[in-house]
Order: C-alpha cells, then structure tokens, then sequence
C-alpha cells in the first residue's frame, strides 16, 4: 500500500476547497470568498492501491512569511514531508497564479498545475494553451472544473502516479549580482532543500530561512555584493513576475468576448457603485432577512403545530418526577428544533447561494466602504462576515489582522454580530411572536449598539486602518447541489450538538423545577429583570442562553408556555430578544476568546459585552416606554 501527501495550494478564492470537495467527496466546506480556510484542512481518500492524504493550505499570492496564511501555508511546505503539490491556477488571471507556482518549482517540489475557471476565461477572450504551458514549466497541466469533475479523473491519475513523473526542472534567472550572491550564500547553506532556494529566501528576508545558515554573518559579506540593489526583495520579486508575465503572454491567446461580459459590467457598475452599491446592499440584506421572517415563520408554525400535535398524543398521565422531567426535555427538545432550524438552515442556504452566485464578495466591497469611517481594519470585515454563520469561527478568523489590537477590536464587535443562532432567536421568538418590524426593530438596536461601541473604542486605541484586498469572483451559475452540501456541512454542529443540548436544557429545567431550585437562581438576578422590565423567570432563559444560544427560545417556551405573546406584552418580547442578543453569544465562544487573547482579555470582552448589552436594553426600553 502506498502513501502520498499531496499539498493543495492557491490564491485566495482560487477553487481549492472546490477540488478538494470534489476529490474526497463532502468534506470541507466550499466558499466563494477569501478568509474561509485560516487553517489547513486535511482530507484522506484510498484510491486503488494507494491511500492519499489531501491537505488544503490557506490562499496566497507567494511564499513568504508577511501574513498569517503564508507562515502557515510555508510551514506545509517545507517543514513537513509532502510528496508533491497541487498548484491551482486561475485561468482568468494566470500571470499572477504563476507566480507562486515558479517559486515552489525553485524548492524542486513536484508540481502538478491545475487550471481552473476555464469556462470563466473564455467568456473574457482567454484561450490558454495547457500543451505549450506544460513544455514551458515542464509540469504536468490539467484543465479542470470541480463543480462538474471536469478534469479529475485525469488529476487523480497523475496523482497516483506523481512518484514515477521526472522531477522538474525550471531555473529562472537573475542579474549578475544576484546571482553571484546567490552562490555565495550556497557555499554556507545547510539542511535537505535545494541550496538555491533557499538562498533566494534569505535574500528575500524570509527569517524563518535563516536558521539554514552556517555563519550568519556571511549575509553581511553578500549584501555588500549586492549595494547596487537598494530594493533586493523588490527586485528577485519584479523579475520572477517578469518571468510568470513572459510565459502567460506565450501560452495565451485573446479571442471574441461573450455577450455575457457586457451584462456582467453593467451588474458590477450598479453593485460597486459608491451610492447605488450601499443601497442595493442594504436593500439585499432586507430582502434576505424578509425571506427568513416569512418563510421561515411559515416553517416554524408548521414544526410547532407538529410537535405540539406529538407531545399531545404522549398523554403523560403518570404525574411522577420522572414523567416531569421527561416532558420539560421533550418540550425543550421541540422547541428549540421548531424555532432555530428553519432559521439556521435557511440562513445558510441563502449564505450559499450569495457565494457561489459571487454577490458576497461585493457586498463586503461596499461595506468596508463602511467600516473605514470606524477606522476599522479592512480585513476585519472577513470575520464580521463569519460571524453570521457562527462566533467562535469568526474569532479564529480574526488572526487574518495584523496586529493583536486589531484582532481584540473586531472580536469584541461580534458581540453585536448576531450568529445564526441569535438570528434564530429574533426571527423565531421576537419575528413569530411580535412581527416583522419588531424583528427588524432588534436589529437596528444590534447596529445602534455596535456603532456605539465602535466608536467608543476607535476614539480609545487610535488603530491605524490597512485596506481590504479582495478577489471579486465573476458571476457564476448556481449548483444547488452545492449549495445543499455547504449547508449542511454548516449545519452538521446543530445536529449533532445542539439539538441533544436542547433535550439536556429542558431537562435541567425540569430538574430544578422538581426540586424546587428556580427560585434560588431566579431571586439573587431578579434586579436584571427588573431592570429590563421583564418578568423574574425569564432570568432563566437568558443564562440557558450563555451555555448555548439556541437554548434560549426553547427555555423561554418552557418556562413561559407556548403561546409568548399572552405571557409577555410586545414591548417585553422586543426587551428580551435584544437583551439576549447583545453580547458573546455563549460559552462555546468564551472559550475560542480565551484561545485567542487569553483568559483576562476574553473574560473582560465577554463580562462587559454582557453587562454593556443589560445596560443599553434597559435603557431603550426606558426611553420607548416613555412614549
């Protein structure tokens, strides 16, 4: 049985975890913009007699050790044993995917070239000839589409076989100085990789090259070579680019553009539009949130209807602890199931659909145009976007931003990032049970709550802002099998962890209702619903919440019965899906903030999100009761 490890590698939103979905079937998740994979991901598939393991590195332009994604995707490299790599090429772009895949033939890795978005290219007037770029490079080129499996049963072959392919040579060549320094540092390099390489790097200041020096004051008798180089980085960078820029224009030819370019032009004049681009956004965002208030409302009567119809029929005459408990689970179990699945689901599939369309990418365009009035970083709107879907990602994520003042910044702002569990809980207690502008009227507070604290904070650190590099993906057409995969590879964490939480929740519940406990928690916070003009019980599902959000509209049903609009007047169902809203959303994301910064920072963000949220509740429910 033979073993490979085979390195996947690319620019940000190139279509790796397309290929590597399509070469070990629903594993990973596939998105259309850049900040997905901060981590590398690991895959296992056995074709024929050999077991291979797929490991997807996060996007980059280059080797080098400047951002995060490159330190990580460097260390695959070459600080691990790899058999070959897979280089995937834009075809849409192919100078500068080239780039990357000249600097990895210089470490004589096996390559294998990958051309995908060929169909994209076309539709520009780009004709590349795979033949003349396999002579050029002298690595295999495959043309592929993953979405269809175009070209991966000729990947896979080569693959099985990349020990038996000669390796690759590719020298490019440099200035006479350059070279000369080049050599010289060669006399003094230790380690398993190529001596050339890895004198480049350290001529390009890559530290973590360094160490393969014998005598590192030999650098300073080689940069006394190179004086007439003032920019020696710039310059192997300018000519390995001139290098990428020669092949592409050689296997390149330009031909008729498709009708739909022009069509493409005119949605982006409208979408990145300074004006129009905010508008239709915010526009976008409505009408996203409207499809999951009414068709989800839709969905969540019927799931009601449906277990209230089950619990019925169980007809629990027996009135023992047991029966007790055992109910309080199943209603707990129900409820949460009727009110967060519709919204999780749907949020995701709505997710879906925006990225692979390739509308995501300018929405987050127009919103940094946002962000920078509070001097936000620009990449910071990348975890923002995460958390949507969940917190705890969404803080790993934050480690895209240079600095750790940056990262804390942004992870605090989460607080008022509502996840798809808290969208869940406003559309699902809030939507449900006090209509759509109620529903939308918790959002606004979100944002008005957020803004405040941004603003308080950027007036505070003084951060400097970087901007937003973003690769806007062409239109594309919908899979709605991936689509589905996405979402339920999303989904997959409610499933298995959630919904047995909710069971748990209500049994918890009924546990303490038994033995009489609820007052000994209800008591001591009472001055918390008091202050948020809120019944005393409703404590209980506001700290149910922190363990897990999606266990505070099952707890709340619980504790109040079904029917929430006869127990708590609208004004206090708007109260308590803001107050549950704003804040680190639960433990689960404690716990990636304590990772991230440490114990004090994250118990500092998650205590004063919480009691800055109470405070700004209670406050606004002042002010609306007056009028």
């Amino acid at each position: 049985m033979k073993n490979l490890k085979i390195l996947l590698i690319g620019q940000p939103n190139v279509g790796k975890s397309s290929l590597l979905n399509a070469l070990v079937g629903q594993r990973v998740t596939v998105s259309n913009y850049p900040g997905t994979t901060v981590e590398i991901t690991k895959a296992k598939k056995k074709i024929n007699n050999t077991k291979i393991e797929f490991v997807d590195t996060p996007g980059i332009y280059s080797i080098s050790d400047r951002s995060e994604e490159e330190k990580v995707t460097e260390k695959a490299l070459f600080n691990g044993e790899l058999d070959a790599a897979i280089v995937i090429a834009d075809a849409t772009s192919l100078e500068r995917s080239l780039y990357v895949v000249l600097q990895i033939l210089e470490s004589h890795i096996p390559v294998v070239l990958v051309l995908n978005f060929i169909e994209d290219a076309e539709k520009k007037g780009i004709e590349i000839d795979c033949g003349k770029l396999d002579k050029y490079l002298n690595v295999p080129v495959v043309a592929i589409n993953p979405l269809i499996k175009k070209g991966i049963n000729q990947l896979v072959n080569l693959i099985v076989k990349i020990k038996e392919i000669p390796r690759q040579s590719f020298l490019i060549e440099y200035d006479n100085h350059i070279e000369k320094g080049i050599n010289k540092l060669s006399n003094y390099i230790k380690g398993r990789l190529p001596k050339r390489f890895i004198a480049l790097r350290i001529l390009e200041e890559d530290k973590h090259f360094y160490k393969y020096l014998k005598k590192q004051r030999i650098l300073e008798d080689v940069k006394k070579i190179l004086k007439v180089h003032s920019k020696l980085a710039e310059d192997i960078a300018i000519t390995r680019f001139g290098t990428a820029s020669f092949i592409a224009q050689k296997v390149t030819q330009m031909c008729s553009l498709k009708k739909e370019k022009k069509s493409h032009d005119g949605i982006d004049n409208i979408l990145l539009h300074k004006t129009f681009g905010l508008l239709a956004t915010g526009l976008f965002f409505i009408v996203i949130f409207g499809i999951l208030l009414y068709l989800g409302n839709f969905i969540q009567t019927v799931f009601m209807n449906t277990t209230e119809n089950l619990l019925s029929s169980f007809g629990m005459t027996d009135h023992s602890i047991v029966s007790l408990i055992l109910m309080s689970g199943l209603t707990g179990l129900a409820a949460g199931i009727s009110i967060a699945l519709p919204y999780v689901f749907l949020f995701y599939l709505l997710l879906g659909l925006l990225e692979d369309v390739g509308i995501l990418s300018r929405f987050i365009v127009n919103a940094e145009r946002f962000l920078k009035k509070i001097r936000l970083p620009g990449k910071s709107f990348i975890p923002l976007l995460l958390g949507l879907g969940c917190t705890a990602p969404a803080t790993r994520a934050t480690r895209i931003l240079s600095s750790k003042k940056e990262q804390v910044y942004t992870a605090s702002l989460l607080a008022f990032v509502p996840c798809s569990s808290r969208i869940a809980l406003i559309m699902g207690i809030v939507g449900y049970y006090g209509g759509i502008i109620m529903a939308f009227s918790v959002f606004a507070t979100l944002f008005v709550a957020g803004l405040i604290w941004a603003l308080g904070i950027a007036k505070i650190t003084h951060l400097e802002r970087e901007p937003l590099l973003l690769e806007l993906p062409p239109y594309r057409k919908p899979f709605v099998k991936n689509i589905l995969a996405k979402s339920w590879l999303r989904m997959k964490d409610f499933v298995y962890i959630v919904v047995p939480l909710l069971a748990l929740g209500g049994i918890a519940y009924g546990i303490l209702e038994v033995v009489g406990l609820t007052s000994i928690i209800v008591k001591p916070l009472s001055p918390i619903t008091s202050w948020l003009g809120l019944p005393s019980e409703t404590i209980v599902p506001l700290v149910f919440g922190f363990l897990q959000k999606d266990l505070t509209g099952a707890m709340l049903i619980t504790v109040l019965g079904s029917d929430i609009s006869a127990a708590l007047a609208p004004l206090q169902i708007y109260t308590f899906g803001t107050a549950a809203a704003i804040g680190i959303p639960c433990i689960i994301s404690l716990g990636m903030l304590i990772r991230e910064f440490g114990s004090k920072k994250a118990l500092f963000i998650t205590a004063a999100s919480i009691i800055y949220g109470i405070l700004f509740t209670g406050v606004i429910w002042r002010v609306i009761s007056i009028f």
